[in-house]
C-alpha cells in the first residue's frame, strides 16, 4: 500500500488552539493524538477548505474521560468525514471501523452493485471484436484476479484490475508487502511475454483502486528514464508547510517491455498507485489516456497510531506535474474523453473500450513491423 508508517505514541509538545485541561484519560489523549497528527502531516486543508482549529474548537469539549471508543470513533469520523479523502482511514486491528470517501467517485457508484454485469459486456464486446476468452493470472481477492490477457491478432488487452497480488502486500508489513511487489512484477511479465508480437496494446485500469508498484509497472513501457511528476511530504509548523519537491521519474523495466502503442482506459475508480501508473504513462509519448479522469486521490497513505490502540492513516504528500499542476481530487486528464454510462451498458455497449479498439486498430494499420516485447 502506498505509505510511509511510524507509530505515534507521544503527543506532539504543541498547544491546543483552545484552552483545555491537560489531556490525562485515554480518551482525551487519544484524541488530542488525532487532532494533532492531522494537523501536523495532512496535506490538504486549505485545498479541502476544511478549518482544522475550528474543528478542534467544536469538538473537544465533547470528549471526557468517560468517552466509551465507540463514541470517539464516530466523533473522529464526524471530524474527518468534511475531507473527502479515500486515504483517511480509522481501524481497530484488521477492523476498518471508518474510511473516507472521494467526491469523485461516480464510476465505483454508477456500476457498484453491477460490476459482474459491466465486466460481462466489456468482455463480450472484445470477443465481438476477435479477442479470445480473458485469461486470469495470479490469486483471487473478492472475485477477480489482478491481471487478464487476451489478444486478437495483432491487439493485445491486459485488465489490471488492482495494484498487488495478495491482500497482505497492501495490509500486511513492509517485508509482505516488498515480497508482494515481486510476486506482482513476476505476474505482470508473465501478462506481457503471452502478448508477445502484439503492435498496439490495451491497458484497462478502470476498476483499479491501487496497492503499489504504479511507477514500477510503467517502466515495462519506457524506453529511457523520464520525469513524471514531483511529491513533497508535508511538515510540522503550518499547513502549507512541505518538503522542497522531489522528481519521480519512470525508468525501463528489467523485464519484458511492450514499445508499441499503448490505449490506456482510466475511470475515476482508477485511485493511488494506478494513478501512479497513469501519471507515468501518460509522460511517455506511446500512451494514450482514454475514457474519464483518475480519482486524485494520489498520496501514499502515512499512519499512527493512537494510545487507545486505534490505527489512523492519512495523506500527508502532494503530488504536482513537471509543470506544478496539483494532482490531488483533479487526477490525471484523459486525452480523450468518453464516459461509461449505466444506459450504454443496458445497452450492451462499453464506449470507453469501444473507442479504444478504434483507436487501437487505427495505430495497428500504421505500423509494421508491430511493437515489441523485449
Amino acid at each position: 500500500m502506498k505509505r510511509i508508517c511510524f507509530l505515534l505514541c507521544l503527543l506532539f509538545p504543541f498547544a491546543a488552539p483552545a484552552q483545555q485541561p491537560a489531556a490525562s484519560s485515554l480518551p482525551e489523549q487519544s484524541f488530542e493524538q488525532f487532532w494533532q497528527g492531522f494537523r501536523d502531516q495532512y496535506a490538504f486543508f486549505p485545498l479541502k477548505q476544511v478549518d482544522w482549529d475550528a474543528t478542534y474548537r467544536a469538538y473537544r469539549p465533547r470528549i471526557t474521560a468517560q468517552t466509551p471508543q465507540d463514541s470517539l470513533v464516530q466523533i473522529l469520523s464526524r471530524m474527518v468525514a468534511p475531507l473527502h479523502d479515500g486515504h483517511i482511514t480509522i481501524s481497530r486491528g484488521e477492523t476498518i471501523l471508518f474510511k473516507g470517501e472521494s467526491r469523485r467517485n461516480s464510476f465505483k457508484q454508477t456500476f457498484k452493485t453491477v460490476q459482474p454485469d459491466f465486466w460481462r459486456v466489456a468482455t463480450q464486446q472484445l470477443q465481438a471484436a476477435g479477442f479470445g476468452p480473458l485469461k486470469g493470472l495470479g490469486p483471487d481477492f473478492k472475485g477477480k484476479q489482478p491481471l487478464y490477457v487476451s489478444r486478437s491478432g495483432n491487439l493485445g488487452y491486459l485488465h489490471l484490475t488492482r495494484n498487488f497480488a495478495d491482500i497482505s502486500g497492501a495490509i500486511g508489513t513492509d517485508a509482505q508487502e516488498k515480497k508482494d511487489q515481486q510476486r506482482l512484477e513476476k505476474l505482470f511479465s508473465q501478462a506481457l511475454k503471452q502478448l508477445s508480437g502484439c503492435q498496439v496494446l490495451l491497458l484497462d485500469v478502470r476498476d483499479d483502486g491501487g496497492g503499489h508498484s504504479g511507477v514500477e509497472l510503467a517502466g515495462h513501457f519506457a524506453s529511457e528514464r523520464v520525469l513524471t511528476s514531483y511529491k513533497a511530504l508535508r511538515q510540522p509548523g503550518g499547513y502549507d508547510r512541505f518538503t522542497e519537491p522531489q522528481p519521480v521519474y519512470v525508468t525501463p523495466a528489467a523485464g519484458p517491455r511492450f514499445t508499441g502503442p499503448v490505449i490506456l482506459l482510466t475511470s475515476d475508480q482508477t485511485a493511488s498507485a494506478a494513478e501512479d501508473l497513469t501519471i507515468a504513462l501518460t509522460s511517455l509519448p506511446q500512451v494514450t489516456q482514454i475514457g474519464t479522469a483518475t480519482k486524485g486521490m494520489l498520496s501514499d497513505m502515512h499512519s499512527l497510531r493512537l494510545a487507545n490502540g486505534l490505527e489512523v492513516t492519512l495523506s500527508n504528500q502532494r503530488y504536482t506535474t513537471p509543470t506544478g499542476q496539483l494532482l490531488e481530487d483533479v487526477g490525471v486528464q484523459p486525452d480523450v474523453t468518453v464516459e461509461n454510462t449505466l444506459s450504454a451498458m443496458q445497452q450492451q455497449r462499453d464506449p470507453v473500450l469501444g473507442k479504444a479498439l478504434e483507436l487501437a486498430q487505427s495505430e495497428a494499420a500504421k505500423r509494421t513491423p508491430p511493437g515489441t516485447i523485449k
